[in-house]
């Protein structure tokens, strides 16, 4: 994305604060559109995996010759990466064309900026006469702006703890947001094996067929797969099941396709994503930091001493993220003044007291990097809590390669 583009959205669009509003004003816009529905639609939603899984199936699609238009958040680059077609992210001029439109459309400013980026996805995947859309739901689902689109198939990975100022304080809370996006008679599929209430409660409701590991019996095969790449893959087995269903319920013969090498092969920037002794990942609730630890006992086992580089979001809780990480970690560093959204040092350490670590505040990128240099070879510096500290990083090693700002460029500088 170009300097240019990237200031515009910034005062156009991001200067829009992010809070419920009414969503009248967007199904009139999104009306307005007179959005052709493609051959098939597939919601994607939980607490964790929703990123995993619909990379998952753009991949596949890709490579079954199907058309495959792609709305995910957040992005890890560049804004562009939310709207992908073939996996192909929007140009800059089509970015701007299908904003512009939307922008034009809201005339009382009624809408905030992840409804604008939607809708904006949306006008341009229907411009294309594409045959799959997969949509990711933002946090919740209820209230998403993708949920008014009349889905195929419905996908909650899982439900975990995270968002509660927004989604509730319990699981079954949570859950009924996240249920939101069930659609009468059509299938709903769910990752975990147990099933929250508010999930079967509004299945049945909705006479949509469930389908789960809880009640679900799996071929041997299947089984096998699940099992074995759970244990050394990126992908949780949540993930991998939810993903093998989708192709089963999927009008596209994409199982054809589907094998163990494509799912060994899968990567996902900022997502356990591990070169030289550096480990990245945006894990930011507790559900995500559990499996992010036992990836990294069951993968590093002959790793001598873990350095952790840390930040995370103002509204999340430090102590839960790093509490795990107790008498298995040598040292703690916490770069400051990365992102206006990050949590600084000092409140870190204040909500950590009762943990036993050992903190470092380092003031820069240029720090944690030359900080990681320094490293022992047989070491592991984990990079962790936050899409934006992970992104930051990212970026600061494609600049440090002078190359542009592109997840393209970005396989380069790590390979």
């Amino acid at each position: 994305m170009s300097s240019e583009l990237s200031k515009w959205i910034e005062k156009k669009v991001l200067s829009r604060p992010y809070k419920k509003k009414p969503l009248s004003r967007y199904k009139q816009i999104l009306n307005s559109l007179k959005i052709v529905k493609p051959k098939e639609i597939i919601l994607v939603g939980g607490t964790n995996g929703k990123g995993s899984l619909s990379e998952l199936i753009t991949k596949l699609a890709v490579k079954s010759n199907i058309s495959i238009g792609t709305f995910t958040s957040p992005h890890i680059l560049n804004f562009n990466e939310r709207i992908r077609v073939n996996e192909n992210e929007i140009s800059d001029k089509k970015f701007l064309e299908s904003l512009k439109k939307i922008l034009s459309m809201d005339e009382d400013k009624s809408l905030n900026f992840y409804q604008i980026i939607s809708l904006a996805a949306l006008n341009y995947f229907n411009s294309l006469n594409l045959d799959l859309w997969v949509l990711e739901i933002g946090m919740g689902g209820r209230l998403d702006p993708m949920n008014f689109l009349e889905s195929d198939i419905s996908v909650i990975t899982k439900v975990a703890l995270d968002h509660q100022e927004h989604l509730g304080n319990s699981i079954e809370e949570i859950a009924e947001e996240k249920a939101g996006i069930i659609k009468k008679q059509k299938p709903i599929i769910y990752g975990s094996i147990k099933i929250p209430n508010a999930i079967k409660n509004k299945s049945n409701k909705l006479k949509s067929k469930l389908i789960s590991p809880g009640i679900d019996k799996l071929s041997k095969r299947d089984f096998n797969e699940i099992k074995s790449l759970s244990k050394k893959n990126i992908i949780s087995s949540e993930v991998i099941y939810c993903f093998y269903k989708l192709c089963d319920l999927s009008k596209f013969d994409l199982k054809k396709n589907l094998n163990l090498k494509f799912l060994n092969d899968f990567n996902l920037f900022g997502r356990l994503t591990h070169f030289d002794n550096i480990l990245i990942d945006s894990a930011h609730n507790e559900d995500a930091i559990l499996f992010l630890q036992n990836y990294i006992d069951k993968n590093f086992k002959n790793v001598k001493n873990l350095n952790i580089y840390f930040c995370c979001s103002k509204d999340k809780d430090p102590f839960t993220l790093l509490k795990p990480f107790e008498g298995k970690v040598d040292r703690i560093y916490l770069p400051e003044n990365l992102h206006d959204r990050l949590m600084s040092s000092k409140e870190i350490i204040t909500k950590t007291a009762k943990i036993n670590l050992d903190f470092v505040s380092i003031s820069s990128l240029k720090e944690v990097y030359d900080s990681i240099l320094e490293s022992k070879k047989d070491s592991l510096n984990l990079v962790m809590g936050s899409f934006y500290f992970s992104a930051e990083f990212l970026k600061y090693i494609q600049n440090k390669r002078n190359l542009s700002i592109s997840l393209s460029n970005l396989e380069r500088a790590i390979s």
